[in-house]
């Protein structure tokens, strides 16, 4: 039973990983709902389990008491702090926050790593749950790496698995390898951290030669050209930058014994060079069976042409024939490097656009920051809330830096929590297993640049490696001969309140995603409807699912009357409070019932919200002018008088706003200027107010 058990845990682990990578990478909260619903069922059933044995006093849990009793205060923390993290956005979606629905979300992540860390955890308690976890990395960087090279072949068709631009301020090339994850940055930020742990893995491995059998080697090192391969094509700087700065600050720790494992990569490294040379001079559009026969053939080269640098080097070698296969190796690897270098040097020395955007945001942020320092405004706050502190129009609905994020969220005290949870788990791989430091100090640096933290799969990894090192023996448990001390009764007491916790988190985790899921699935029917009443009653579904979706309460406020789309929309507003959308639609539907005061107020609060919009702009003019010219009918010249001079104010703040940012040197990706039509519905609406005005904007 107790075997069946374990088996059953590294299956839920292999699953919850499998689906991360299919689903995205779990970007988006919606691909999250049937992952953890399945996942936090099975959690709940374990936990139910384990307290039932421990009640009828069966000793299977004996292993699992004695790797509690054993476990390090780094360790513990590691495992506690996502639970703390979830607990944090829980008190946000009930004091209030900038989105109910964000705060779940992220509650709901939070529930999910823990649970994750705790399984892996319990499941590296001996030798075979060690195995399981080293086999769960190399099937999720496998998957990743194979699926989204055999795309570039046309073998394996993914969606958006390759980013196309024309752009040379986002790609040398005109084409980035995305893979699964479909964002070029984060997938090459990934394949760096599994591209390190193999090199640094080699290290211990090539050490044990006569006695590490050939087999072990090879299998060893297969991964090392494809892992680099999509690295290099995910043509992401940062992740270049991160990878190469991580793995020097391995090599100055580990120097001893890395000079063989470079020796050995250098060719597979150069062969991945040699095949992002002519996959990116074709745009990631290769033949398939001339491609698939190239990778290949540099492939096998690859590790022949290590396995004889190798041998070059090997004790029985003398001196000089060791110099020849060191500086084999090292020719290798700088020619790999030049190659590289010169297909993205422009893009590299002279393209920095982007940048100056993230450089912008993260300045930005710090109004946002201030509002809120301590605890933060809660889970979607930069996404919901950057239109209205952005110093420039640029689209960025995602903060490019986790760090600034987890600020802008949980504040202060979320950061000061977050930040201990990774130096502890950096601790406990620098004195478990050093090997993994170069892909957690990876996993580190990129994310203060990029959107890392959003994706799910990236924290799972995270944790996989935290567990790994915790997996480890201690260096204590071997200097005191292994034998474990029987366990405190302390902890045996403590044991059924921590597995009732657990399920009670499952459980009510769970049903927050049941709720999520339900409300998805009935407002992605009525998008698929042709009936708008069905449609309508679809999204009612939804609402009733899920109250906090406003996407799903604007789509339905866009096919009921306007009363009742009201009445939707000031529902919503209440889960969040300052979502742009929701003040334009409530100001347009001011203006379809004809209540020009609303629609004032209504048109003032979204422009405080979202200054940069031009069309929502445009449209408002056109909407007070309407209310305007009906007011002028009626016979009420004096409240005409008036929308129309407010109308023409924001018509002067709009034009005003259009030619500052016409003739600032900044971003403008979201093109905004001063529109035709706002140009004409300005006329009339000087003229109906009695205001002259120079009308174009030089």
């Amino acid at each position: 039973m107790k075997e069946c058990a374990r088996w059953m845990m590294g299956a839920a682990l292999f699953a919850v990983m499998a689906a991360a990578v299919w689903r995205s990478g779990l970007y988006f909260s919606t691909d999250l709902y049937p992952v953890w619903l399945g996942f936090g069922l099975f959690c709940a059933g374990a936990g139910g389990w384990g307290l039932y044995r421990f009640n009828r006093g069966q000793t299977g849990e004996q292993r699992l008491i004695n790797r509690m009793a054993e476990a390090s205060p780094l360790a513990g923390w590691v495992l506690c702090s996502p639970f703390l993290m979830m607990l944090l956005y829980a008190v946000h979606g009930a004091i209030g926050s900038v989105s109910v629905l964000g705060d779940g979300n992220q509650a709901l992540r939070w529930a999910l790593y823990g649970s994750f860390v705790v399984l892996a955890w319990v499941q590296g308690s001996d030798k075979r749950g060690r195995l399981v976890l080293a086999a769960v990395w190399h099937m999720t960087g496998g998957l990743l790496a194979m699926t989204a090279l055999l795309s570039v072949y046309g073998w394996f068709p993914l969606p958006y698995a390759i980013a196309y631009t024309a752009d040379p301020e986002v790609s040398a090339t005109g084409a980035r390898l995305a893979g699964m994850l479909q964002y070029p940055n984060t997938f090459g930020a990934v394949m760096g951290l599994f591209l390190l742990e193999r090199l640094f893995a080699l290290g211990p491995l090539l050490q044990r030669q006569p006695a590490a059998p050939p087999g072990r080697v090879f299998l060893g090192s297969l991964p090392l050209l494809p892992y680099a391969a999509a690295l290099l094509l995910s043509e992401s700087r940062g992740a270049w930058l991160a990878a190469g700065a991580a793995c020097a600050a391995g090599l100055l720790m580990e120097r001893r014994r890395m000079a063989a494992p470079l020796v050995f990569a250098a060719a597979p490294l150069a062969g991945a060079a040699l095949l992002y040379r002519q996959l990116a001079a074709a745009k990631l559009a290769a033949e398939p069976w001339p491609g698939l026969l190239t990778l290949a053939g540099l492939w096998a080269g690859g590790m022949l042409a290590g396995r004889w640098r190798l041998r070059l080097r090997g004790e029985a070698a003398g001196a000089g024939r060791r110099r020849l296969g060191t500086a084999a190796g090292g020719a290798l690897l700088a020619a790999g490097a030049a190659v590289v270098f010169g297909t993205v040097r422009e893009r590299i020395v002279h393209k920095f656009g982007t940048m100056s955007a993230r450089q912008a945001m993260v300045q930005d942020a710090w109004a946002l920051v201030k509002e809120a320092p301590w605890l933060g405004q809660g889970g979607d706050t930069w996404r919901l809330s950057y239109r209205a502190v952005q110093s420039s129009p640029y689209v960025g609905s995602q903060m490019h830096s986790g760090y600034v994020d987890v600020l802008l969220n949980t504040g202060l005290i979320g950061l000061v929590l977050l930040t201990s949870m990774l130096a502890a788990a950096g601790l406990l791989i620098f004195r478990r297993c050093r090997r993994l430091l170069p892909s957690y100090i990876a996993f580190l640096l990129h994310v203060a640049v990029d959107i890392d933290w959003s994706y799910g799969m990236v924290w799972l990894l995270f944790f996989l490696l935290a567990a790994q090192a915790a997996a480890e023996p201690s260096l204590v448990g071997k200097k005191t001969g292994g034998v474990l001390a029987s366990p405190p009764e302390r902890i045996r007491r403590h044991v059924p309140a921590l597995l009732s916790l657990w399920i009670v988190i499952a459980v009510g985790s769970s049903c927050l995603a049941y709720r999520g899921y339900m409300g998805h699935a009935e407002h992605m029917q009525a998008l698929r409807s042709r009936d708008n009443q069905a449609a309508a009653a679809r999204l009612a579904s939804s609402l009733r699912w899920n109250p906090a979706d406003y996407s799903a309460a604007l789509d339905l406020a866009g096919l009921v009357p306007p009363p009742a789309a009201e009445a939707i929309l000031h529902r919503s507003l209440a889960y969040t409070p300052h979502h742009p959308g929701l003040l334009w639609a409530l100001a347009d539907n001011a203006g379809r019932r004809g209540d020009a005061g609303e629609a004032i107020y209504w048109t003032s609060a979204a422009l405080r919200q979202d200054k940069y919009n031009a069309g929502e702009r445009t449209r408002s003019l056109e909407c007070l002018l309407q209310l305007a010219r009906a007011e002028y009918t009626a016979g009420h010249e004096t409240e005409a008088r008036r929308i129309a001079r407010f109308g023409f104010g924001l018509y002067h703040d709009y034009a005003r706003a259009a030619e500052d940012t016409r003739l600032r040197v900044i971003r403008n990706d979201r093109e905004f200027a001063l529109t035709f039509e706002a140009r004409e519905w300005g006329r009339q609406l000087a003229a109906l107010s009695g205001v002259r005005a120079r009308w174009t904007v030089e």
